[in-house]
């Protein structure tokens, strides 16, 4: 048997892939594998920006303060702290890929803030820096030599085998979305990055890509998975009646906007001394009692008291979208609701990405670095993927594993797509807008357990069935997508069952504290005047 052709083969082209791939470049052959489209990713849906200690007013003890407390006691305080600390080298790396981050009229970096920061340190490009961000990775990755990228490929599942010290990755099965043919791909070492999974929720800021394929192959190899059951949900979606999603980014409440009721009152106030810039699981469970108690279907953004001009200039992308909507936010109130935007936990890594299999190692928002603990400060999550990124190209390099010998490829083309296949495919679209319901209305921002017991039988009964159309149809990507987004809810309900305590986006109505404990970091709140109470 040759040897591999490829030395690293990377799943995802968001920030922490194609950073990875750019870092291990020097050392093997990169293999990227993207789902969709190159350029197709959560990161290039990223507005707010990357958070780092940049001022000299600013600290590192600060910005670590502050992810501990948004994290609310479950952090690994050593993983924030190196990933804090390499901050400041992590931008400076994204401006020598020429990253454009906006600049204050000093001519220093300017620096936004947004919710749970106690200090100005976002660094940003518009209202638009992941989509930057991916612009300037992705010319710097198809210049590379080294590298090579392969679109519209499906990660199907993760080839291990055991050892004496115990499993261990040695490759990919892929499936081609265009050919429909299935090969695996051997490799020194296997990387995921492939981003989160929010298309478990009917209701989310992510692309129709993530679906959780990363998380899902990581579980059914049997790697460890961590915090599932804090999922943030981001307090300020633009509300549209035809059910389309778009996020309005926490940067806007940063420059000044204020989250009001209907009849344009603010509220925040009531349920954090810091009002709309209050941690955002506190934000979305504030958003959605307030929707209740005015039997709204959304709430608002005011920006109308801010400067003119400001939020046209300095927040393009959401002027824009709004007035394609017939919403002009400089005279009217911007219409929000919750939405499922970033999963906490994810596949459990050491501090290099490594995970609990040999050889496999998780990246970005895939990955549970330990960073984020129960609920994610703004702005990390870029931060992260870089930084653990580089770290983990940093590993691979240093590691000293002899080379693999290449597996033979599979001799499993799939047969063009038929009757049977196509007399599936409503039949999965139903049951895919049935799992997302259910994840949305029984493990969503609020949670009891008896809403999360059903909810797991009502899993354990739409995996049995659409196992069956899997017998029927084969690999497909409709229902392989399925069949993650089956595991990801298993894996948040069954924690979320684990968890009967309510802390940071984990919220369980059964088990009300009657007072702040350092423990869940939480209080029972008495809102005046609406005979509400409510744990924030």
């Amino acid at each position: 048997m040759k040897a591999p052709d490829f030395d690293f083969v990377v799943l995802g082209s968001g920030i922490a892939g194609l950073t990875f791939a750019l870092q291990a470049a020097a050392h093997g052959r990169v293999l990227v594998l993207c789902k969709a489209n190159f350029s197709e990713t959560n990161t290039a849906y990223a507005q707010g920006g990357i958070a780092a200690v940049l001022d000299p007013t600013d600290s590192f003890e600060q910005h670590v303060h502050d992810t501990l407390e948004a994290g609310a006691g479950l952090c690994d305080e050593v993983a924030v702290r190196y990933m804090v600390q390499e901050a400041p080298a992590a931008i400076r790396w994204l401006q020598g890929i020429a990253v454009g981050f906006d600049k204050a009229a000093s001519g220093d970096m300017a620096l936004g803030l947004e919710g749970g920061h106690s200090h100005h340190r976002v660094v940003h490009v518009k209202d638009h820096t992941g989509r930057s961000v991916q612009q300037a990775l992705g010319k710097a990755v198809r210049r590379h030599p080294n590298i090579f990228v392969q679109e519209h490929q499906m990660g199907i599942e993760l080839l291990t085998d055991t050892s004496s010290t115990g499993t261990f990755c040695y490759g990919v099965q892929v499936l081609d979305l265009h050919t429909q043919e299935v090969r695996s791909i051997p490799a020194q070492a296997v990387v995921l990055a492939t981003g989160g999974s929010g298309q478990v929720y009917q209701y989310t800021t992510n692309p129709g890509i993530a679906t959780g394929d990363g998380l899902a192959m990581a579980a059914r190899a049997g790697a460890d998975i961590q915090h599932m059951e804090f999922f943030q949900f981001h307090p300020t979606a633009l509300y549209q009646p035809n059910g389309e999603v778009f996020l309005i980014s926490e940067a806007l409440r940063g420059a000044g906007a204020e989250l009001v009721l209907p009849d344009g009152s603010r509220f925040m106030h009531l349920y954090h001394p810091l009002g709309s810039l209050a941690p955002r699981d506190i934000v979305a469970r504030a958003v959605l009692t307030e929707m209740q108690r005015h039997q709204s279907p959304c709430l608002y953004l005011d920006v109308r008291h801010l400067p003119a001009g400001k939020v046209r200039e300095n927040f393009p992308s959401i002027y824009h979208k709004c007035t394609t909507i017939g919403i002009d936010i400089e005279k009217e109130l911007i219409p929000i609701v919750s939405a499922a935007h970033y999963q906490c936990g994810g596949v459990k890594t050491n501090l290099s990405g490594l995970t609990s299999i040999e050889r496999l190692y998780a990246i970005g928002e895939v990955a549970c670095t330990g960073v984020h603990g129960a609920n994610r400060l703004a702005s990390n999550s870029l931060l992260e993927g870089v930084v653990f990124a580089q770290r983990a190209a940093d590993q691979i390099a240093r590691s000293t594993s002899d080379q693999l010998e290449a597996m033979p490829d599979l001799d499993s083309g799939i047969d063009s797509v038929g009757t049977m296949w196509l007399g599936m495919q409503a039949e999965l679209t139903r049951k895919r807008a049935e799992l997302q319901k259910l994840l949305w209305e029984q493990a969503g921002i609020v949670r009891s357990v008896k809403g999360l017991l059903h909810c797991q039988a009502q899993i354990e009964s739409l995996q049995r069935k659409v196992k069956g159309i899997a017998d029927l149809t084969g690999i497909q990507q409709e229902v392989q997508e399925l069949q993650n987004l089956l595991t990801v809810a298993e894996l948040i309900t069954k924690a979320a069952l684990a968890r009967r305590e309510s802390i940071g986006g984990h919220f369980i109505t059964e088990t009300l504290p009657d007072k702040r404990s350092s423990q869940d970091n939480k209080v029972l709140v008495d809102i005046p005047e609406t005979g509400i109470r409510a744990l924030f």
